[in-house]
């Protein structure tokens, strides 16, 4: 179960992609989307449902302070890489991305750690 359920949170990110991507990346991504939900036997519905996000505004956060502050600073940390990104691509390289510059991977793996962490708040304020 905990394996569908993994799929179904890929699926969410790859729905997005197709949503809100450019170009040949929202065709691709369609694509990738009709093809696992097909692979897997996951409807629209068990997508919809899993990407509903989780209210956690009424959330005191002095609770949950650690995790609150790690969040702080990757989004801190987050900023800066992608403002230096985007100065290399405007100034130095002038293309649209460079998935092999360290730059990028930081980013990426940024993003990864934030959404674990929030993953980790979300969860963490269910039990509460």
């Amino acid at each position: 179960m905990e394996d569908r359920q993994k799929i179904i949170e890929k699926l969410v990110k790859i729905k997005a992609l197709a949503e809100r991507g450019v170009g040949g990346e929202q065709q691709t991504a369609q694509q990738m989307y009709e093809a696992l939900k097909k692979r897997y036997g996951i409807t629209d519905e068990e997508v919809n449902r899993a990407a509903v996000p989780v209210d956690i505004s009424g959330i005191d956060l002095k609770k949950f302070w650690g995790i609150s502050f790690r969040m702080a600073l990757i989004v801190y940390s987050l900023n800066e890489e992608q403002k230096t990104c985007e100065m290399c691509r405007q100034v130095l390289l002038q293309e649209p991305e460079c998935e092999t510059c360290s730059t990028y991977k930081n980013t990426k793996g940024l993003q990864q750690q934030f959404e674990d962490l929030q993953r980790q708040l979300e969860k963490a304020a269910m039990e509460v």
